[in-house]
C-alpha cells in the first residue's frame, strides 16, 4: 500500500517499503554504488532512502505551494497552472544578466532555525536507509527563472561572462544553503537539478557550456563532496555531449537523466567505474495495469542482464521504480531483488 505522510518535512515513500531480512542495510548497499563497488544486488534507490524535504528552504517553492501563486526567495513569481498542476516561475527579476548585482538580493540563511526543523525529521529518522535532499533550480535553471528563458538562452551568448560570474556567486549561495543544513543532518547524498537539454539537442553547445556553466557547477560539487556527501546530477534532455565534462572534470557521483534520450550503454562501459546512472526499466510496458507477473518479470531480469553489476564496470545501474500500480511495482522490486542477488553473488 502506498506510504502515508506522518511529517511535512519526512517525505513520503510511494509504495510502503518491503519488509525482508537484508544480508547488509539498504543504505549500505546503496553506498556501496555510491562509492563505485560492487554492491550485493541492484539498489532500488527510492527504497533504499529517506528524502528530507526542508519546509524553510525558498530557493524554489516547497512541496506546499507547488500547487498555488507564490513567490521565492529572489522575487521569482511562480503562477499555478491548474492544467499542468504546477507552478511555474514568471522570469520577472532581470532584464539582462547584466543587472544581476544591482537587483539581486540574498537571503541571510543565518536568520533561519534549521536545527529545529532538523530535530523534528530526525524523530521519525530511519537509519536503516540512506538520506538525502533534493535541491533544484540548478545554475542554468536559476538564470532562466530569474529573467525568462529566452533572455536565458540569448545571454549566454552574449554576456557569458557575466552569466558565469553569476552562476559562481549562484554555486556559493547552494553551498551555504546546502552547509546550512548539512551542519544538523548527515545526508548521504543530494540530489540537485539543472536541465541542460532537449528532447532533440542540448540547449547549448560544449563550447558554450565551457564558458559559463562548467566551472561554477565544478564549484557546487566540489562544495558538496567537502562535507563527505555525495552528488547526484539531475538532468533533463539529450546531454550525451556534456558526459566526459560530468564526469571527468565535474565528478558527479550518479546521474539522474533521461534514459531513453541517451546512450546507457556507451556511458556505463566508458565509465561505469566513476559514475552510476539510476534507470527504471521499460516504463511504458510497466504503466499498463494489466501487465502479467511474467512480463514484470522479464523487464526485471532485461534490466539486470543489460546494466547490472555483472555486465558492466562498476555498480552498474540505481533501479529507479516509479512505478504507478501497486501489483506492478511490487512484482517488479521482489525480481530485481532476487534475481540480482544470483547474479551479483561472488562479484
Amino acid at each position: 500500500m502506498a506510504a502515508s505522510d506522518t511529517n511535512t518535512v519526512l517525505a513520503p515513500m510511494q509504495w510502503a517499503p518491503v519488509q525482508r531480512d537484508y544480508p547488509i542495510k539498504l543504505r549500505e548497499n546503496l553506498m556501496l554504488a555510491m562509492n563505485h563497488k560492487k554492491p550485493l544486488w541492484m539498489p532500488d534507490i527510492s527504497a533504499s532512502s529517506q528524502l528530507f524535504a526542508s519546509k524553510i528552504a525558498h530557493d524554489s517553492p516547497p512541496p506546499n505551494e507547488r500547487l498555488m501563486d507564490t513567490t521565492d526567495w529572489f522575487g521569482v513569481k511562480y503562477k499555478y497552472s491548474k492544467a499542468y498542476g504546477s507552478n511555474t516561475p514568471q522570469g520577472n527579476v532581470l532584464e539582462c544578466i547584466t543587472e544581476w548585482k544591482e537587483k539581486i538580493v540574498w537571503p541571510n540563511l543565518d536568520d533561519f532555525d534549521w536545527a529545529s526543523e532538523a530535530k523534528q525529521f530526525m524523530l521519525e529518522r530511519d537509519d536503516s536507509r540512506a538520506l538525502y535532499m533534493r535541491m533544484s533550480n540548478g545554475l542554468f535553471e536559476r538564470l532562466h527563472m530569474i529573467e525568462g528563458f529566452e533572455q536565458a538562452l540569448t545571454d549566454i551568448l552574449l554576456e557569458p561572462e557575466a552569466v558565469r560570474e553569476y552562476m559562481f556567486a549562484v554555486a556559493d549561495f547552494k553551498i551555504d544553503l546546502f552547509n546550512h543544513m548539512r551542519d544538523h543532518l548527515e545526508f548521504d547524498y543530494i540530489v540537485a537539478a539543472d536541465d541542460w537539454g532537449t528532447m532533440r539537442a542540448p540547449f547549448f553547445s560544449t563550447d558554450t557550456f565551457e564558458k559559463t556553466i562548467l566551472e561554477p557547477t565544478k564549484r557546487f560539487v566540489k562544495g558538496v563532496h567537502a562535507r563527505g556527501t555525495k552528488f547526484v546530477a539531475h538532468c533533463c534532455g539529450v546531454i550525451d555531449p556534456f558526459v566526459p565534462y560530468m564526469v571527468e572534470e565535474i565528478g558527479f557521483d550518479a546521474l539522474e537523466i533521461q534514459t531513453n534520450l541517451n546512450d546507457i550503454g556507451s556511458i556505463l562501459s566508458k565509465y561505469g567505474d566513476r559514475v552510476t546512472i539510476q534507470y527504471g526499466g521499460n516504463r511504458d510496458l510497466l504503466k499498463n495495469p494489466d501487465i502479467t507477473t511474467d512480463e514484470v518479470r522479464a523487464i526485471a531480469r532485461e534490466m539486470v542482464d543489460t546494466y547490472g553489476a555483472h555486465a558492466v564496470p562498476g555498480p552498474g545501474v540505481l533501479a529507479m521504480l516509479f512505478v504507478p500500480h501497486e501489483h506492478v511495482y511490487y512484482a517488479l522490486e521482489n525480481e530485481i531483488y532476487e534475481y540480482s542477488t544470483q547474479r551479483y553473488r561472488g562479484l
